[in-house]
């Protein structure tokens, strides 16, 4: 039997942020139809599986051609983890007889994240000694943890990061990095996506596996659809052309 890639879409009925946001339109489509459509045209996916709670969710998503798999309950409160669910519909395929050889984590909350990008992950798993890959994007200069700051209990505005051995003092430390200063690359996981080995998903129980490569998503306009201003904002590129999706052609 030949083991096969999934791509697993999360897909709750609760949402606190956006009401009923996984089946509110963007752009004319349901914003669950972008995880699932994406993962749909990355050809090293085999199959494309939407785990909710919620039956217009399910029937929404199989419109759009996932498979559909129910978690129980208490894997879809606002304060359960993604993995269990994910764990879930491993178990619930290869107790149908499947081989799972790796999990792509496809979350429709961020909606920009081409099928392009899902075959550049799949890419480094192959090429590359690791069993996990997370999308990243580069931070912004301005926000270089060299020049974050924070208040401390005396009201006093300190470094937040702080090399071994320097101190807080203004005096005493070089507090103020120029920026053709600024040591190291730092970036920021954007929640694009996330693939790991089916091993290291169900016995590490997280999708960060034991070595986990960058997919480094440059320049790229990517949106985490939370709140209602994002969902605006989303709506905005799109419409305007600034976004260009590669599974909508």
């Amino acid at each position: 039997m030949v083991a096969e890639n999934i791509g697993i879409v999360p897909a709750r009925g609760g949402s606190k942020g956006v009401k009923r946001k996984n089946l509110r339109l963007l752009n004319g489509i349901p914003l669950v139809a972008y995880g699932i459509l994406s993962s749909l045209k990355a050809p090293s996916i085999d199959r494309t599986i939407v785990t909710t709670d919620d039956e217009a969710i399910a029937e929404t998503s199989r419109e759009f051609g996932a498979e559909v798999i129910f978690r129980p309950q208490e894997m879809a409160s606002d304060e359960a983890p993604t993995e269990p669910a994910m764990q879930h519909v491993v178990r619930t395929l290869e107790n149908r007889g499947l081989q799972i050889d790796h999990v792509a984590l496809i979350q429709c909350t961020c909606p920009f994240r081409l099928a392009a990008d899902i075959e550049k992950g799949f890419e480094i798993l192959r090429s590359e000694d690791c069993d996990a890959i997370m999308s990243v994007s580069p931070v912004p200069e301005h926000f270089n943890p060299y020049w974050l700051k924070t208040i401390n209990e005396d009201g006093h505005v300190v470094s937040l990061y702080q090399e071994d051995g320097v101190s807080n003092n203004i005096l005493e430390s070089k507090r103020y990095w120029r920026r053709q200063d600024l040591p190291g690359d730092y970036f920021w996981k954007n929640g694009a996506l996330y693939i790991m080995s089916r091993d290291s998903l169900m016995e590490l129980g997280h999708r960060y596996g034991t070595k986990c490569r960058p997919l480094i998503l440059d320049d790229r306009t990517l949106v985490n659809i939370d709140l209602e201003h994002d969902f605006e904002r989303a709506e905005e590129l799109l419409k305007s052309g600034i976004v260009t999706l590669d599974f909508l052609d």
